[in-house]
């Protein structure tokens, strides 16, 4: 179990910090930039959001996932709102993530959690769509991990994380679709097509679970994104024709109906393999540590470690003053109880 824990850790980490210096682009613009495909952790360039980090750095994505999983540890393992808002509030306290990569929806909810109310310039409009974005999903893989073969306990503990920043159908639908993927690729027998039939369940099981209890945005179905996703990857060719396609066709962005659906059509034409899936994310285009994260955090539940690069746990875990092995080692002896 613990080689589960750590393998989704450490590969959602790789994924945000590779992902952290292709974003914004498109493929092609990150061939052009880089001499080609990236398939190593580099310095960020100047013109990303990660400007300024050195290699290694990973960003919002993963330092949540970090905060999140050491907040619920701290609270015996148990996800409830207590220690959500307390993963939010340490999040915020650290300033080399907070300051860089806060957007407004979480600044807006770390100030609701400290009694500070911020005024809405948009609370006249029916249904701020803009809302439905992928940072329910980034952070929502320790959901999965604390409840191993659990699919469903995992998904409503994934609305509870989502609860504070991102409480509308759409993100939560797309949270609950990886944490449900993560938490059965715990167990022994999953393979790649059981994982996409968990994220399945998941994002369907989440949009029913919260209905009534949050906002609802206009935007695609993640399901049925999630469907369209895997019929490219099992059509298109190989793993450059399948993001090429998955980048024109789904979208690779911001939009939790873009990101997540990319997750699983990535882990499909990997066949299931760890880092071919991280690589093909990073290089998709847009908002490519985001994806390789959530792909990573799904595959590395799988896989454990296997394939990864050894010394990208110590390089990550120095530049960004972790330790992953003794939060994984933490994590598992919570899971085991």
């Amino acid at each position: 179990m613990e080689k589960r824990i750590l393998g989704s850790l450490l590969a959602s980490a790789v994924g945000d910090a590779m992902g952290a210096a292709t974003e914004l682009r498109t493929k092609e613009m990150i061939r052009q930039r880089f001499g080609g495909t990236v398939r190593d952790i580099v310095t960020p360039p100047d013109d990303t959001f990660a400007r300024g980090s050195a290699a290694g750095s990973v960003t919002d994505d993963f330092s949540l996932i970090y905060h999140t999983a050491t907040a619920i540890a701290d609270n015996g393992g148990i996800i409830d709102d207590q220690a959500v808002n307390r993963a939010l509030l340490s999040w915020s306290e650290d300033h080399k993530f907070y300051d860089q990569y806060v957007g407004p929806t979480t600044r807006a909810a770390v100030d609701k959690i400290r009694g500070v109310e911020r005024e809405n310039p948009y609370a006249f409009i029916c249904c701020d769509n803009a809302k439905a974005s992928n940072g329910s999903a980034m952070k929502i893989s320790p959901a999965g991990l604390f409840n191993p073969g659990n699919v469903d306990k995992a998904i409503i503990d994934a609305i509870t994380i989502c609860r504070p920043t991102h409480n509308n159908n759409l993100s939560i639908s797309g949270a609950c679709a990886i944490a449900a993927a993560v938490s059965h690729a715990m167990e022994a027998n999953a393979d790649v097509y059981s994982i996409v039939q968990a994220g399945l369940y998941g994002a369907e099981k989440g949009l029913e679970l919260s209905e009534g209890s949050c906002n609802i945005l206009a935007g695609p179905s993640v399901s049925k994104r999630i469907k369209l996703a895997v019929d490219i990857a099992m059509t298109a060719g190989d793993m450059d024709a399948v993001t090429t396609e998955l980048a024109d066709v789904v979208g690779s962005g911001l939009h939790i109906s873009e990101a997540v659906p990319c997750v699983f059509g990535i882990l499909v034409a990997a066949k299931g393999n760890t880092m071919d899936a991280i690589i093909g994310a990073v290089n998709i285009g847009s908002d490519t540590d985001t994806i390789a994260s959530m792909t990573g955090a799904v595959l590395g539940a799988r896989n454990g470690t296997a394939g990864i690069p050894e010394h990208y746990l110590q390089l990550i875990d120095q530049v960004n003053g972790f330790d992953i092995a003794a939060l994984a080692h933490r994590m598992a002896d919570l899971v085991r109880c």
